[in-house]
C-alpha cells in the first residue's frame, strides 16, 4: 500500500493501469463547502499494486480520467456515483466499461442497496478491518497512515467480488442484465447536469407564470454567484427562501426583509443583486413567460392499483432473489398504470417494461392490470407466501 505524491510516479501508475486492463477505483471527497465537491484523495487497486493518490499534490490527473473513459480497461466501483461525476466534470467524457458491485449484487441477490462493509462480508465471507475513519476530514494534511489505510481498504476487494458475481450471474443468465444497467447508471448520472434545477425547486409549479420567470431568474442568478465563489447554491440562497422572494416580487430593500431569514448578513451582502433579478424578471413580457404544465390528471385508482402492482412485482423479487428497490419504484409502477390503463398504451414505454425489467416482471404485470390473475396466501409461514395465478384462458 502506498500513497502517491509526485507526478512521475502518477504517470507510471496510470501506465500500468493500461496494461493491467481492469482496477478497482474509489474517491474520498468533501462536499459541504463547494460547488462540486472537492476531490481529496483517489484510490486504485489491480494485480497486487494498491495505491492512493493526492490530488493536492499531483496535479494533472488527466491521464486517468482518459483511461477510465476509454473502451479497453475496466473499471470497477462500489456506489460509484461521484466518481463518474468527477470523470464527467474533468473531462466531459463517459466511462465506457464501468462495473458497479453494488448494482451486480442487487441483480443476484436482495442486498441493494448493500455498504461495501457489508458487501465484503457477504461475498467473500471478510471482514473490513479499518472501519472507524468514516468521519474523516478528508482535506486535512498530513493524512495519517490509519487513513490511507481505511480509505485503500474500499479498493482492495473489489476486483475479487466482481470475480465471483460475475459467475454467479453467468450462471444464472444475468449477466446481460447488470451491463445493461451499469450502462443506464452512467446514462443517469449524466443526465442529471442536462436538467433544468429549477423545475425541481418545491413548490415552483404552483407559482403563476410571472413567479415562476422570477424563480427561474433568481436560481441561474444563484447559481453563476455559487460556481464564482465555488460554494453550495443553498449557502448563497436557500431554495425556501428563493421561492418566497419569487411570490413576494420585493421591490425595496424592505420589502425584501419582510421575507423571514433575509436578513442574515450572508443573504444581505447579495441584497442588491437579489432586488435587481426580480426587477429584470418583471420586465420579461408574457409570451416569453416560463408555460404553466398542468400534468395529465389521473383517476384516484392509478395509487390502489399501483400498491397491487407493487404486491406482484416484491412477490417476483422474492421469487427470483433480486432487489426490488433495484427493479421498480413506486413511481416506476404509477408510471406502467397510467400508461397501460388510462393512456391506451401509447407514449413512452414505461421502465418495468424495457429490457431485463420487462423479461423479470413485465407479464406478470400487465396481467395484473388486466383482470388475468388472481391473488392467494398460499403459506403465511413461507418465504413466498403469495401466489399469484394466471388465468391461461383469459391470456
Amino acid at each position: 500500500m502506498t500513497l502517491i505524491t509526485r507526478q512521475s510516479e502518477f504517470d507510471q501508475l496510470c501506465e500500468k493501469i493500461e496494461q493491467a486492463g481492469i482496477v478497482a477505483f474509489d474517491t474520498e471527497f468533501s462536499s459541504e463547502s463547494y460547488y462540486r465537491p472537492r476531490l481529496c484523495l483517489l484510490q486504485f487497486a489491480f494485480d497486487d499494486v494498491i495505491a492512493g493518490v493526492d490530488p493536492f499534490e499531483v496535479k494533472d490527473l488527466s491521464k486517468w480520467w482518459e483511461i477510465m473513459a476509454d473502451d479497453k480497461t475496466t473499471v470497477v466501483i462500489h456506489g460509484g456515483r461521484e466518481e463518474v461525476r468527477f470523470c464527467q466534470f474533468a473531462i466531459r467524457k463517459r466511462p465506457r466499461k464501468l462495473l458497479d458491485v453494488q448494482i451486480a449484487e442487487g441483480l443476484r441477490s436482495r442486498g441493494f442497496p448493500i455498504s461495501h462493509t457489508n458487501l465484503v462480508n457477504r461475498v467473500l465471507n471478510t471482514s473490513v478491518k479499518h472501519g472507524k475513519e468514516t468521519r474523516t476530514d478528508w482535506e486535512r494534511r498530513p493524512l495519517a497512515e490509519k487513513q490511507i489505510q481505511y480509505a485503500l481498504e474500499d479498493v482492495h476487494h473489489l476486483i475479487e467480488i466482481w470475480e465471483t458475481q460475475q459467475q454467479s450471474l453467468n450462471e444464472l443468465n444475468r449477466l446481460s442484465w447488470a451491463e445493461a444497467e451499469f450502462e443506464r447508471f452512467v446514462e443517469d448520472v449524466f443526465a442529471e447536469e442536462q436538467r433544468e434545477g429549477w423545475l425541481r425547486l418545491s413548490g415552483f409549479s404552483r407559482l403563476s407564470r410571472r413567479d415562476m420567470a422570477t424563480a427561474k431568474a433568481l436560481f441561474q442568478w444563484r447559481d453563476q454567484v455559487a460556481f464564482e465563489k465555488n460554494k453550495p447554491p443553498r449557502r448563497v440562497l436557500r431554495d425556501d427562501l428563493l421561492i418566497d422572494v419569487a411570490k413576494r416580487q420585493p421591490k425595496t430593500l424592505k420589502d425584501l426583509n419582510m421575507v423571514r431569514d433575509m436578513n442574515r448578513r450572508d443573504y444581505q451582502q447579495h441584497a442588491q443583486e437579489i432586488l435587481s433579478v426580480v426587477k429584470q424578471s418583471i420586465q420579461i413580457s408574457e409570451e416569453d413567460l416560463p408555460p404553466k404544465k398542468r400534468g395529465k390528471q389521473y383517476p384516484s385508482q392509478d395509487e390502489v392499483l399501483a400498491r397491487i402492482l407493487g404486491l406482484a412485482l416484491a412477490n417476483r423479487c422474492q421469487e427470483l432473489g433480486i432487489s426490488m428497490p433495484l427493479v421498480g419504484t413506486t413511481s416506476d409502477l404509477k408510471e406502467l398504470v397510467r400508461w397501460h390503463v388510462f393512456d391506451n398504451q401509447r407514449g413512452k414505454t414505461p421502465k418495468l417494461l424495457e429490457g431485463w425489467r420487462g423479461e423479470v416482471c413485465g407479464k406478470i404485470l400487465t396481467d395484473v392490470l388486466d383482470g388475468n390473475v388472481s391473488l392467494r396466501v398460499v403459506d403465511p409461514r413461507s418465504e413466498n407466501p403469495l401466489s399469484f395465478d394466471v388465468d391461461r384462458s383469459a391470456t
